[in-house]
């Protein structure tokens, strides 16, 4: 149960930071596309725990096991590196021919630019583009966790309820926040313990 409720909560740190990032910089994010964020954030997340209970009646134990370790360690240290890489990514964005998959990388290193029409509110179409953009490591992160068939409703369960919350909650925190603050690395140090579990 312990590693459904951590994993729950880890995939929904984007989601607060990210929301605390708009939030700073004066862009609102109703309640309907919070709604919005937590149930696809929370989709993605069943896909991957369901897949994943598949890999695991076909590949040996040990496999599965090692595989959800690398997968953890990895989508754990890329979070701790996220700054690193953000800064990385703005002074070397490429161009995307593709727009709609462009806007979902562009947002998975900078939150704000899913406000794409500059009305500093997120419309429920931008909510969508950046529920996938910050739900995306979900899909790897439920691969790699191994919950347990039983835990798996309780997960889903805690993940749609703290995305929706963790949402509202980063706008608040954002509004009254005079210094910008960093602390997106939380979610990693949850995926890197995930990963050790799975040992």
């Amino acid at each position: 149960m312990f590693q459904a409720c951590l994993l729950a909560i880890a995939v929904c740190m984007d989601t607060f930071w990210g929301a605390v990032s708009c939030s700073m910089n004066g862009i609102t994010i109703p309640k309907r596309c919070a709604f919005l964020i937590s149930t696809v954030g929370t989709a993605f997340l069943s896909i991957s725990l369901f897949f994943a209970q598949f890999l695991h009646g076909i590949l040996p134990e040990a496999v599965f096991r090692y595989a959800g370790f690398t997968i953890l360690f990895l989508l754990g240290s890329t979070q701790l590196m996220k700054k690193i890489l953000t800064t990385i990514f703005q002074k070397h964005r490429p161009h995307w021919n593709w727009k709609a998959l462009g806007l979902v990388i562009d947002i998975c290193f900078d939150e704000t630019l899913a406000d794409t029409d500059g009305s500093k509110t997120i419309s429920m179409k931008e909510a969508a583009a950046y529920a996938t953009a910050l739900s995306i490591d979900s899909l790897a992160s439920g691969l790699g966790a191994g919950i347990e068939t039983p835990w798996i409703p309780i997960c889903l369960g805690l993940s749609f309820l703290s995305g929706f919350a963790l949402t509202i909650l980063g706008c608040r925190v954002g509004t009254s926040c005079q210094k910008k603050i960093n602390l997106s690395w939380l979610g990693g140090v949850m995926l890197l313990i995930l990963a050790f579990c799975r040992l």
